[in-house]
């Protein structure tokens, strides 16, 4: 099962790696917008929708890199104070719980808000242009799956910290500051 949460980990590796470089992207359409505003008197409208869609593929593709390497925000109050074992079970059991309640919604109703757009041909609300919406609205369940992935990844990295018989750390809480 550890080569299994190796592969998603490698997985979301290459598309968090991948996505991480839309920020420039983003960057450069916010450049062309200041530019074309500021120094030619020529506002866009375009500029917007372009950048909040690719925000959404930023957001929702780096989701997963993201809870792989702990860039999620996570109150540790309690948590980090508690044994080893007592983390992976909570991790295990509550976290794959919220996760699941959580992918579960993402992915069907983004699933659906996704299709709806791609049947209807829908366009930006702007007019400026005709460019389709469905492609952001379709990542939503594709980065909310591999969000999932991500979990299981985790998740069973935690079960094998549960039932493991070779604990290399003792079963004690961890003190404050190290």
């Amino acid at each position: 099962m550890l080569k299994l949460a190796v592969a998603i980990d490698k997985l979301n590796a290459r598309i968090g790696r991948a996505v991480a470089y839309l920020i420039y992207f983003i960057m450069a359409i916010m450049m062309i917008e200041i530019v074309l505003r500021s120094f030619f008197g020529l506002p866009t409208t375009w500029t917007r929708d372009l950048s909040s869609w690719t925000l959404v593929f930023y957001v929702f593709l780096g989701a997963a890199f993201a809870l792989q390497k702990g860039y999620f925000v996570r109150v540790d109050v309690l948590y980090q104070r508690f044994p080893k074992r007592l983390q992976a079970f909570v991790t295990l059991v509550a976290g794959t719980a919220l996760m699941s309640l959580f992918s579960w919604v993402m992915i069907s109703n983004g699933w659906d808000f996704g299709i709806r757009s791609l049947q209807y041909d829908e366009v930006p609300i702007s007019g400026a242009w005709d460019a389709p919406v469905w492609p952001s609205k379709l990542v939503i369940p594709i980065g909310t799956a591999l969000l999932f992935l991500a979990w299981l990844s985790q998740a069973i990295r935690a079960a094998d910290q549960l039932f493991s018989r070779d604990q290399s750390s003792p079963d004690t809480p961890a003190r404050p500051g190290g």
